[in-house]
């Protein structure tokens, strides 16, 4: 493995780890920024959909008393089901179509966090969260960014930033069970891939602690608007590569 995939990757993971402990979501997009021009597009997904759910994973096992399925369940049942689908359906895509659509993505993402993020609120109801759901497994399955979506959704669902971070992760631990088998059938968890994973771990230890120790310190208002102006940026070197 070339040293420069590796310091790549460390550091993204690193960056992702602590944005998506502080905010609840965030490593998916930010991995997918980078992973793209570090390896093929399939691996990248695979391995930012594997080292979101470690993140996840710790996040949602930090805070696990907060976690309230009864809000959240419906959407998650959708999502496993639509993730599921679209993992397989990505398969036959080109890898150059899949890049212009993440950056398409990245886009929309980073503008609606910079301008629209806390102005729109949606009602904690059974329809929307199937429908968010439902969207959350298209983006997860498509581009391993499932988790705006769902953020939008348990913001107005949750009464406390606790139990906003800890649903929205334990939702992703769940989800990813199925979009991480499908991955698997499709052969994307090549020796490489996986190698890379185990030497990521550190990253998403390290990243994790330190967005534990500075959840309840940091901005996450103005750390928000950092990372999605970056993502815009980089969204449109994606749909331009």
């Amino acid at each position: 493995m070339p040293p420069f995939v590796f310091a790549g990757a460390f550091c993204v993971s690193l960056i992702g780890a602590v944005v998506q402990s502080v905010c609840g979501f965030g490593y998916g997009p930010l991995n997918m920024s980078l992973l793209p021009y570090l390896m093929p597009y399939q691996q990248a997904v695979a391995l930012a959909g594997l080292c979101g759910t470690t993140t996840a994973a710790m996040v949602a096992f930090s805070g696990w008393r907060h976690a309230n399925w009864r809000k959240v369940w419906p959407a998650t049942v959708t999502s496993i089901i639509v993730s599921g689908t679209f993992v397989w359906l990505s398969s036959f895509a080109a890898d150059k179509l899949m890049l212009r659509l993440l950056g398409c993505v990245l886009i929309a993402l980073g503008l609606y966090s910079l301008f629209l993020n806390g102005k729109i609120r949606i009602r904690p109801t059974v329809r929307n969260s199937v429908i968010a759901g439902a969207i959350s497994g298209v983006t997860s399955g498509l581009f391993a960014v499932g988790g705006p979506p769902m953020a939008l959704y348990l913001i107005g669902a949750t009464d406390s930033n606790d139990e906003y971070r800890s649903t929205l992760n334990a939702h992703f631990c769940v989800n990813s069970i199925m979009t991480t088998f499908m991955r698997w059938r499709n052969g994307v968890f090549t020796a490489p891939v996986m190698h890379l994973y185990l030497l990521l771990l550190a990253a998403l230890l390290i990243g994790a602690w330190i967005g534990t120790k500075i959840f309840h310190r940091l901005d996450q208002n103005k750390l928000r608007k950092a990372v999605y102006g970056y993502l815009i940026v980089s969204g449109l070197l994606l749909f331009l590569k």
